[in-house]
């Protein structure tokens, strides 16, 4: 089953340049910028989607899918407000530890699958000319979970912030937070950007977006969770101002809480709207 996944994600990337060719270079490079900055001016349908291996005591597969509509308000203030809401579909089988969202093995309950808790962020970013910028918001956790094995913070809260910019061809960013929910529920969380953009091939770019996690109630050793390896990702153009990105990456957890997944294949297929 995971060989199969594999291959058919391996299918749909080759045919990637195909679509690409005779596409506007500025335009393909702005919009790729766009898909990588979160505090950008998008209306969007994002995913970010995992599948990890070799979890639990029995080298298990788990897999979680993420929904994410983001929508960008301008307020006619000095400030930009950026709305997102991250909704989870979760696999997962019994015995496997799921960081960020827990740090004891999944119950063994009937249902593998289901939705999670949703997180909604809202980020406050002044407006700005220069080539960083910064953002900062509530975010809140909604206990929406389907069962048991897909607990996250249940009902619960923080302050997220933002920094993102650039250097050449470089985007470069984080997303920060430190969550508190139920059951002890307390994480904080590092979400690192770093996208090379090349210009011989606009629109296509290679570099590092995962997320370092700290569970503080964790026992010692396991903690930290911390994914090493690289994102490739094309963005296409699809006319009236519409684009598509999609990414591919492969991740080793170098640090990570006993019984967690040991490597990760990430992907996303993300519609940006006018």
């Amino acid at each position: 089953m995971n060989i199969k996944i594999t291959l058919l994600i391996a299918a749909i990337w080759t045919m990637c340049p195909a679509f690409a060719i005779a596409q506007d270079a500025d335009a393909l490079a702005e919009m790729a910028r766009k898909a990588q900055d979160p505090l950008g001016d998008v209306k969007a349908i994002m995913t970010d989607n995992t599948i990890a291996f070799d979890g639990g005591p029995d080298d298990d597969t788990t897999f979680g899918f993420q929904f994410q509509p983001v929508y960008s308000i301008d307020n006619k203030t000095r400030f930009n407000m950026i709305a997102r809401a991250v909704i989870p579909v979760i696999g997962v089988e019994p015995g496997v530890v799921l960081p960020p969202i827990g740090p004891e093995p999944r119950p063994d309950s009937d249902s593998k699958w289901g939705i999670g808790d949703t997180i909604l962020q809202y980020f406050f970013s002044p407006k700005s000319d220069a080539n960083w910028k910064w953002g900062i918001g509530p975010q809140v956790s909604l206990k929406t979970r389907t069962g048991d094995r897909q607990a996250g913070p249940g009902m619960g809260a923080c302050v997220a912030a933002v920094v993102f910019g650039g250097m050449g061809n470089w985007a470069l960013g984080a997303i920060g937070m430190q969550h508190w929910g139920e059951d002890n529920y307390n994480v904080g969380t590092l979400q690192a950007i770093a996208m090379y953009n090349f210009e011989s091939r606009p629109g296509t770019y290679l570099g590092y977006n995962n997320s370092l996690t700290y569970n503080w109630e964790a026992s010692s050793g396991n903690k930290l969770t911390l994914p090493l390896g690289v994102t490739y990702g094309r963005t296409l153009l699809l006319g009236s101002g519409n684009g598509l990105d999609l990414n591919v990456g492969a991740y080793w957890l170098a640090e990570r809480p006993e019984d967690a997944p040991q490597w990760q294949l990430k992907f996303g297929v993300s519609y940006y709207f006018n």
